[in-house]
């Protein structure tokens, strides 16, 4: 029986092949107790495709609540918390408190201690004279190449959100020089010696 009740609904809607729409319409028309409940099924797709869709509203709420009262239910419980957020605003709270302390408080190198901190990747950050450049955005990555080892440099952080690279010069590089020799390439847009 439950597969004739699903042929009923895909014929109902028109998704039932060709096949099988005529077996099934060949049986209703033998047994005409199918041919009511086909009649039927189309009838209410109809109908419910004429249903304006709406949510059950306030109304709807009330009646649900009533009716979960009536079975001993608690309706409450279908209502969100007012008080969800106000934990959450205490947690933050916190956390926003303790990280203000931690930013605010002394520095550990302050008290004449050392810290020994290094970069994650294990390599040491050359010493020397530092550039911020910006390439234009149709530089290639060999003319970023080219750029770079012109002037002896090499390339410690970027790009940033902004497109913007820091070089680092050998101890010996000028800077003056070096920003000269980028500032002379087309697809160079900036160079700052900070």
């Amino acid at each position: 029986m439950k597969e004739i009740d699903e042929q009923l609904n895909l014929w109902a809607t028109g998704r039932l092949p060709e096949a099988e729409r005529r077996a099934l319409e060949q049986k209703m028309e033998e047994d005409p107790a199918l041919a009511r409940e086909a009649e039927f099924a189309k009838a209410l797709k109809g109908s419910l495709q004429n249903e304006p869709v709406t949510g059950p509203g306030e109304l709807g709420l009330a009646r649900l609540q009533k009716s979960l009262r009536e079975e001993g239910e608690d309706p409450s419980a279908l209502l969100p918390r007012k008080n969800f957020w106000k934990p959450v605003a205490i947690a933050a709270s916190v956390i926003v408190a303790v990280q203000a302390v931690m930013l605010v408080g002394p520095a550990p190198w302050e008290d004449g201690s050392t810290v020994d901190m290094a970069p994650a990747s294990g390599e040491l950050v050359p010493q020397g004279p530092r550039l911020q450049i910006v390439f234009a955005p149709t530089a290639t990555m060999t003319d970023i190449q080219t750029a770079v080892l012109n002037v002896n440099g090499s390339i410690v952080a970027g790009p940033s959100a902004l497109g913007v690279f820091r070089l680092a010069l050998s101890e010996e590089a000028s800077t003056e020089a070096a920003v000269q020799t980028l500032r002379d390439y087309d697809f160079v847009e900036e160079v700052i010696a900070p």
